[in-house]
């Protein structure tokens, strides 16, 4: 590999090789600048602060009234059995888990027929219940992979 690396460069013009060099500076220092190359984490984003987007609040809310709206109703106060996905029940039911609890559970429903929406779309449903919920929105789509879902916590805005 680095014989290869320096026969190409070998091969460059002058001028190109100056350039192809500093390019392969820059890309090196970009990578070993990123907190994943220094073994550091990515801070999980807040809900607090906006962790999705409002095209993913859309996408769920649609998949909501296709998916969810039977059982738990348009104001997602709960039909039935099923639990509400607002208000303070949702809230105390859910304060501090970690959104990959949340997406897990929606994974297994309907219960009759479990996994009907994909990782991304229960993802989005999910975005759509925090919009509900009042979560304010972000510029930053939520991440639908389990890294990132269990590093974010549902944490309740205080009411004052």
């Amino acid at each position: 590999m680095r014989r290869k690396l320096h026969d190409m460069i070998a091969s460059l013009t002058a001028r190109r090789r100056t350039s192809a060099v500093a390019l392969l500076l820059g890309a090196c220092s970009a990578v070993a600048g990123s907190p994943h190359a220094l073994g550091q984490s990515v801070a999980a984003p807040s809900l607090l602060t906006g962790a999705y987007t409002e095209e993913q609040a859309l996408e769920g809310r649609t998949l909501y009234y296709e998916q969810c709206l039977l059982c738990h109703g348009e104001t997602m106060a709960g039909v039935d059995k099923a639990p509400p996905l607002a208000g303070p029940q949702f809230e105390s039911t859910w304060k501090g888990a970690p959104l990959a609890a949340l997406v897990a559970r929606i994974l297994t429903m309907p219960p009759e027929k479990p996994n009907t929406l994909s990782q991304e779309q229960s993802v989005a449903v999910l975005s759509y219940i925090l919009w509900y919920n009042g979560f304010p929105l972000g510029d930053t789509p939520l991440a639908s992979t389990p890294d990132v879902l269990g590093k974010v916590v549902l944490e309740i805005p205080s009411r004052e």
